[in-house]
């Protein structure tokens, strides 16, 4: 008798946000034995009950609890780390950082003897523009990568680098930043998004995290050894904001535009901290030739892992969601 395949354990931390959900999910679906372990504040919540009648081990655990992670890496071979940089909890100027979070878990995931880790990350917007447009929250993850990357314990440490979430455009909040679209109308009945250029090739790259991210970094999983000291760009499709508003126009029949703005500094902050590093985003574009990634758009690769994890999942291949299907599949029925 053939000896049973051993299983790997692999951690997902923040298993209950939007990342962490979409790879829990790819994951528990895969047919290579991996045990799934979701980790969450409150383990007592819907979504993570969910995750649970679905498979999932889901433990309690804060990034800020030291005994509570060491306990929930044990034995683990994979880690997928996403950590929240708007989080109350890093951006207290007397408090640790962001940055200090990631460098912790990533020692504590080596300490534990984790053999891979994927971080969802970015590469550096003051290394891409030769520091005319750095962005910190973006620029500290890079440096907490290329921190686990010195860690000689790790086989393969990988980066995944979501683009611009095509969740953003089901957001409330997020629609009142760009002018309501595409959920408020305004004083003239359009469903009007406004901001500032994107410069250079003018589209903005975009993923959609529930049907292609979370495929994506369960392939990484699957293929380690590939992608080892990456950072893997991971988007759906890239548009302007013009086809935008005339994809959503042809598919909802509804009164949609595009207003720019003249530049980044126009974009409203209103004291935010997330609307903030959007300003500083659009001033990263515009000095990086329109590309969130640095560089062209390379949704072949993409494509490639997304066929990879599915293969592994024994469902039928899918193409990538393109911006007018995501409109058609949220707001195609109104």
């Amino acid at each position: 008798m053939a000896p049973a395949t051993l299983q790997k354990v692999i951690v997902v931390y923040g298993a209950t946000g939007t990342q962490g959900t979409a790879i829990t999910l790819s994951l528990l679906q895969s047919k290579q034995n991996f045990i799934v372990r979701a980790l969450t504040r409150k383990p007592e919540s819907e979504k993570a009950q969910k995750l649970s009648a679905l498979g999932a081990e889901v433990f309690k655990a804060d990034g800020f609890n030291d005994d509570e992670m060491k306990a929930a890496l044990e034995n683990a071979w994979g880690f997928w780390l996403n950590t929240h940089h708007h989080d109350p909890a890093v951006t207290d100027p007397e408090g640790p950082t962001d940055e200090d979070l990631g460098r912790r878990l990533a020692t504590l995931a080596a300490e534990a003897g984790v053999k891979v880790f994927i971080y969802s990350t970015c590469e550096s917007p003051a290394q891409i523009t030769n520091a005319k447009a750095p962005v910190p929250g973006m620029d500290a993850k890079s440096r907490v990568e290329l921190f686990a990357r010195s860690i000689p314990s790790f086989d393969a440490v990988i980066g995944a680098w979501p683009a611009w979430y095509f969740e953003n455009f089901l957001d409330p909040e997020y629609a009142q930043a760009f002018g309501g679209f595409p959920l408020y109308p305004d004083v003239e009945g359009y469903l009007t998004f406004t901001s500032p250029r994107i410069g250079g090739q003018g589209t903005v790259q975009t993923v959609s995290v529930a049907d292609d991210f979370g495929e994506m970094v369960h392939a990484m999983f699957l293929d380690p050894e590939t992608w080892a000291g990456c950072t893997v760009p991971c988007m759906s499709d890239s548009f302007s904001y013009e086809d935008m508003v005339e994809a959503f126009m042809e598919v909802t029949g509804e009164k949609a535009r595009y207003i720019p703005m003249d530049s980044y500094r126009d974009f409203p902050t209103h004291g935010s901290t997330i609307l903030e590093e959007l300003q500083d985003v659009y001033r990263y574009m515009q000095s990086a030739h329109g590309w969130f990634f640095g560089k062209p758009d390379d949704v072949a690769t993409c494509q490639r892992l997304k066929d990879k994890a599915r293969l592994d999942k024994g469902v039928a291949p899918q193409r990538v969601i393109t911006m007018k299907e995501y409109f058609a599949k949220h707001y195609g029925g109104k």
